[in-house]
């Protein structure tokens, strides 16, 4: 995974993740099964889904604190500002995905309850739960069959392990429900639940002309609001947000068309190629042109 700091020298931000391999294809979705003792203060605009197998430790999102220990599940949501560290003498070994949000949004799964899980409703949901006995002979059984799948070749893999990733997120959910659950109060900030139907709004509409005054508009909110949420929430610039998204898309034409670089720029979604090549150089450390060059290389 690439680091990027935002804010500068001395920022009050943590750590931020912007890719993972497997963030550029036409599934962009990412596991790994790997040991940990600390792991510090970061966040990213991906979700992180993650099941502990040994080990005990401690998990702090968004500055609040929960156990760590085998059995845990827990569901991270983009631009959550976690950490996580064993307890003295322990490992924690940990089955960890990482996806792109519109895996979960763009089907009909959407208004089944995904939809909710991801962006809130009036009731609040755990960020983790721990499974027990049974129920965790039956997490373990499906996190192993999700991994080996995504370490397999297999025909259709995309389409098993999709089915296999709304399977777990089923099996999240029925978790948090259970009367003797061990859910605790919603890791959001109260606010963020406001700004999260932007998020996906401007995710599903980020190669639209999109500025703060149309958002509000959209959304009955006040511009300096949206604003000043992005930046305390999840520290980051809505413009920065807004052209990160876009990057990643200009990435995947580079790579995957032989499309003028200028043109490039406006199938993204810039309407001036100053700002493209500013947000394309800060971003990646190199011009669209030597980007291209260097992923031809490489494949």
């Amino acid at each position: 995974m690439k680091l990027q700091r935002k804010g500068g020298e001395g920022s009050m931000y943590p750590q931020y993740l912007f890719e993972y391999p497997n963030v550029e294809t036409d599934f962009p979705f990412y596991m790994k099964k790997k040991k940990y003792t600390s792991v510090p203060s970061h966040r990213h605009d991906f979700i992180e889904f993650s099941f502990v197998l040994e080990g005990k430790g401690k998990e702090r999102i968004n500055g609040t604190e929960h156990d760590l220990q085998p059995g845990t599940i827990v569901l991270l949501l983009p631009y959550q500002i976690h950490e996580y560290e064993a307890a003295p003498g322990e490992t924690l070994l940990m089955y960890i995905c990482n996806f792109d949000m519109k895996l979960l949004t763009s089907g009909l799964e959407s208004a089944w309850g995904v939809n909710e899980l991801l962006f809130g409703s009036n009731n609040s949901r755990s960020a983790h739960i721990r499974l027990e006995d049974h129920d965790f002979e039956e997490g373990l059984q499906l996190w192993e069959r999700l991994y080996r799948e995504y370490e397999s070749s297999k025909a259709w893999k995309p389409i098993m392990l999709r089915a296999l990733l709304l399977e777990t997120l089923t099996q999240f959910v029925r978790g948090g429900d259970k009367p003797d659950g061990t859910r605790i109060e919603d890791q959001r900030p109260k606010t963020a639940k406001n700004i999260w139907p932007i998020v996906q709004y401007v995710h599903d509409h980020y190669l639209e002309p999109l500025t703060l005054t149309s958002l509000s508009k959209q959304f009955q909110m006040h511009p300096a609001q949206i604003s000043t949420q992005f930046g305390s929430e999840f520290g980051i610039h809505f413009v920065d947000f807004l052209h990160e998204l876009r990057i990643r898309h200009t990435c995947s034409l580079l790579i995957s068309s032989e499309m003028p670089i200028l043109q490039v720029a406006f199938e993204s979604g810039f309407s001036s190629y100053p700002t493209f090549s500013r947000a394309f150089h800060r971003m990646k450390g190199m011009s669209p042109r030597d980007y291209r060059e260097q992923q031809g290389r490489e494949r």
